[in-house]
């Protein structure tokens, strides 16, 4: 039962922040498979930042003699630049590609769900290591921290996304802003650690702000896509949730609708009638 406890302390608190923070997302969220398969890819993305850690990292700074310039050069120029790297990158190669990341708040949901995987298996390595009672300190700071890290290059997707311009430079200006977040939380939590509760709470604030910010900047926030299926009687085409056709007034039974074709209200492309998704333009079709 250890190990099943272990698995449970480290992921609970990442599946929590990532309720927290995704219920507040978008106006046409993605399939939930992506977001999943994003938090796995975050998971991975702890090997190569490990690795390069290991290799880049002195060990003497997490001594009880390291000093102050040699912990903020590790966490600074080593740790931050690595982790955000490989968390970004784990966003860049799959959700930032698939069509249904078209909305500024895309940017943010999926780099929380890879800021949160990574923490997750982040926080697994730990109690390994230290015992669970680390947790007592990852759970509520270093996991969410993890997530204010990744919304500073999240925004910068999700700028991108808004003003439709693809600027390789505000993408690097988001991950090196995370990285200097990253490393100054890790300083803190070495040097004095009530200050990164202060770093914390003023970062998830900013978090916030930008999810705000992006359910105002949506495309989609006024816009609604209930897909249309065929009339029995006259073949006209209603929408979905239409309980009498507006045509020739006849009662639409509940079979038709689960057995109807649906057609896109965004792109008019045909779909299964059990579709939650369209498979031409990735709309979510509403019912």
């Amino acid at each position: 039962m250890q190990p099943l406890t272990f698995v449970l302390l480290a992921f609970t608190p990442g599946i929590f922040w990532l309720w927290f923070f995704t219920r507040r997302a978008v106006y046409r969220p993605g399939p939930r498979r992506l977001l999943i398969y994003t938090f796995l890819l975050g998971m991975a993305s702890t090997v190569p930042a490990g690795i390069i850690n290991v290799i880049f990292l002195d060990d003497s700074i997490l001594d009880d003699a390291a000093t102050l310039s040699s912990v903020a050069t590790g966490m600074l120029f080593v740790v931050g630049p690595t982790e955000e790297t490989c968390k970004f990158l784990a966003v860049r190669f799959l959700a930032y590609r698939s069509m249904y990341f078209d909305e500024p708040g895309d940017a943010l949901v999926y780099g929380t769900a890879s800021s949160l995987g990574f923490a997750s298996l982040e926080n697994l390595f730990y109690i390994l290591a230290f015992g669970p009672a680390v947790m007592i300190g990852r759970a509520p700071l270093s996991t969410a921290a993890h997530v204010v890290f990744g919304s500073f290059w999240g925004y910068a997707l999700g700028e991108q996304i808004r003003t439709e311009q693809r600027r390789s430079w505000q993408t690097l200006a988001g991950v090196i802003a995370a990285a200097i977040a990253h490393g100054l939380f890790n300083v803190t939590v070495f040097v004095f650690w009530p200050a990164s509760i202060l770093l914390v709470a003023l970062g998830i604030a900013w978090t916030l702000g930008r999810f705000a910010w992006a359910r105002r900047a949506s495309p989609f926030r006024y816009r609604r896509n209930y897909p249309t299926i065929e009339c029995p009687a006259c073949r006209q085409n209603i929408i979905v949730i239409s309980r009498f056709c507006r045509f020739c007034g006849e009662a639409i039974p509940s079979h038709a609708v689960q057995a109807g074709i649906l057609t896109c209200s965004h792109c008019g492309q045909l779909n299964r009638s059990d579709a939650s998704y369209c498979i031409h333009c990735g709309d979510r079709l509403l019912r």
